[in-house]
Parts: structure tokens; sequence; C-alpha cells
């Protein structure tokens, strides 16, 4: 009898201090999904951390409270302090900013959650600095560099980072050039990729030049640079044009400047054009001269007709040109004439006409008198 009480007691015992399971009752809490954007911060940086919370237990849940905290990496606020209710199988989303002044490496903030039936549920994310950079470099630059002439910077963007790089742009900056194009737009850069980008480049004098790439981490601006020394040499090898046999004379209405035009470089002069300036307008028959392309060497005749004051003795002619890259060519030089000489050179003409208008007249009485006598 005594024993038969004892093995009930055990039995009682037994019952009530046997395990059962947590989710054949009340709610069961986890963290389902997180998710930090970027997925990498750099020093400065600010993230958005999003979290979903899912209750896989067969009762609701009431949460009193969902917080996150943290040492290295903050969380500007906190904004889940209401009531928020929880049913079974249903899930609720969490956002929050954080913002980290930390050096590289690794580090949590924690996850807190309250709920009014009691208990908590606390999780730990791992969140990771690393502010390394986007690499630009230049891989090839013009041989020879020559000032005026056309030539090629190669640029590469590289991505070293563990995530990507959004918005890439590489611009090129400084002053005492002409480069196209004016920036590039590369768009994202996955971990470990690269561009590489072509820029055009026609150094006017010595300078630098800078190729800045901006990009983002998540919604956070960044940026990082190169800069070469700009130091062009004189171009040899360029087109240049002289003119020579000069000779102004005048015509019905205008003068004429006639001569030589001889490309004594090294290139080839193409849309060459000569035209006068200054106090000379252009004038028919031949206001502007074209001669097409001149090689080196080569030599075309080339004839100019303008208008201009009678004060003037002194006219400028000006010659256009361009090299076999485009790169467009001016120079000018003065030609000086006497002016009274044209000016009587211009009234020969009409002391031709008189004379032989008195001719014409010498001859007609002649023939007037020859008749008469034979008449």
């Amino acid at each position: 009898m005594k024993a038969a009480g004892i093995l009930l007691l055990a039995l009682a015992l037994g019952v009530l201090f046997s395990p059962v399971a947590a989710e054949d009752y009340g709610p069961r809490l986890v963290v389902s999904e997180y998710r930090l954007d970027p997925q990498v911060l750099m020093k400065g940086d600010v993230g958005v951390l999003t979290i979903r919370l899912t209750n896989t237990g067969p009762d609701p849940a009431t949460l009193n409270s969902a917080r996150v905290n943290g040492v290295e990496v903050q969380v500007k606020q906190n904004p889940y302090t209401d009531v928020l209710p929880i049913g079974p199988g249903d899930s609720l989303t969490f956002t929050y900013t954080v913002y980290t002044e930390a050096v590289d490496g690794f580090y949590y903030v924690k996850f807190t959650v309250d709920y009014r039936e009691g208990g908590m549920l606390r999780y730990a994310i791992p969140v990771e600095v690393d502010s390394t950079p986007l690499r630009i470099s230049v891989v090839e630059t013009p041989d020879p560099l020559a000032q005026g002439m056309k030539g090629t910077y190669r640029v590469v963007v590289g991505n070293p980072r563990p995530n990507a790089a959004s918005a890439v742009t590489v611009t090129p900056e400084g002053e005492g050039f002409v480069i196209t194009p004016s920036s590039s737009f590369v768009g994202t850069l996955e971990p470990d990729a690269q561009s590489t980008i072509p820029f055009t480049i026609i150094p006017l004098r010595q300078s630098f030049i800078r190729f800045r790439a901006n990009y983002k981490n998540g919604i956070n601006a960044h940026t990082t640079t190169v800069t070469l020394p700009l130091d062009p040499s004189e171009n040899r090898f360029q087109p240049e044009l002289a003119i020579t046999g000069i000779r102004v004379t005048a015509g019905p209405g205008y003068l004429r400047i006639a001569g030589n035009v001889t490309n004594i470089g090294l290139e080839a002069a193409r849309a060459v054009t000569l035209t006068t300036g200054g106090d000379a307008t252009p004038a028919d028959p031949y206001r502007v001269f074209t001669a097409g392309v001149l090689e080196p060497d080569s030599t075309s005749p080339f004839e100019v007709t303008f208008r201009t004051r009678t004060s003037v003795s002194q006219v400028p002619v000006l010659l256009s040109y361009k090299d076999t890259q485009g790169t467009t060519y001016t120079d000018s030089v003065d030609v000086e004439f006497d002016r009274q000489a044209l000016a009587e050179q211009a009234n020969e003409p009409s002391r031709l006409i008189t004379l032989l208008v008195w001719m014409l007249v010498i001859v007609v009485a002649a023939v007037i008198i020859y008749a008469w006598r034979k008449g």
C-alpha cells in the first residue's frame, strides 16, 4: 500500500515536470529575413536595415516594441514602440536607418522584440564596414603628347569592394585642353568588375588633367580621382602654310592679291582657305580662295579680291586649314601695297581708251577730208 502511494506520487510529479514543446502553445516569433542596403557600409555611410519578423506559432502575438541597438553601428531612431498584433503565420516588416563612423571590420546590431504575452526575442545582425574606394587609373596616354594634336587617354575604373557600386560616372577635369566626351556614364559595377573609357584630348598648353570617378554605395555618394600632368611638346608634324610671290594689282572697283601658298609642314593641310581681313572687305570675283588638300611641299597659286578705304595701305591675308585629325589652325600674313601706284594703274585703262578715241577721231577726220577732196 505504501509502495503503491509512492508510485502514484512519482507518476504525478513526472506528468507535472515533463517537457512541453514551445510550438504546442503560445506565439513563436522568428527573424525570417533581414537585409541591409548597401550590403557593406563605408565609414560615414547611412544604410537602410530591413527586418522581417514571422510568427510561426499557432497563436497570435502582440508586440509591445521592436528596437535595434548598436555601438559601432548606430540607429538614428527606433520608431516601433506601439502595440502591434501579429497573427499565426503572419509577418511584419521593420525598417531602420543606421549609420557608422567605425573603421573597417565586422560589427553587430541587436534586434530586440518584447511581446505582451511575456518574453522577448533577441537577434544579432552582422554589419560589415569596408571603406575601400573604387580604383581609377590611366592605362594609356598619347605618345607623343603634342600641342594642338589629338591623342587618346584610356581610363580604367574598377570595383575592388565586396558589394556593387552604382551610378558610376567618369569625368575629366582641368584647363588647357579640349576633351571628348565631357563625361562617361558606366552605371553599375559589380565586385571585381571594371570598365575602360577612352577620352580624346587636344592639349593646348601646359596644365594638368584629373579624371574623377563619382559613384554611390547605396544612397551614399563617393568619389575617387587620379591626376596627371599635361605637358605637351610642340607639334613638329603639323601642317604649316607659307605664302610667297605676292603681287597686288588693281581691278575695276577692287584690288587683287595673288601669289602662291605652300605647305612647308610634315602633314597634309586640309580645307585650306584664304581671304582678306582687317579693314579689307572681300569682294567679287574671288572673295575666298579654297585649295582643298595641300600635301607637304606642294604649292598652289591663289588669288583673292577685296575693297578697302583709300587710306589703307596694308591688309591681312587670313589662312585657315586643318590637319589629318581635324584640328583647325589659323594664321595671318600682312600684305603692304602702294595705294597711289595702284590708283595710277587703275587709271591706265581709261587713258588708253581716251587715246583710242582721239585716234579714231583723227582717222574719221582724215577719211572725211580725203573724200571731200576727191569729190
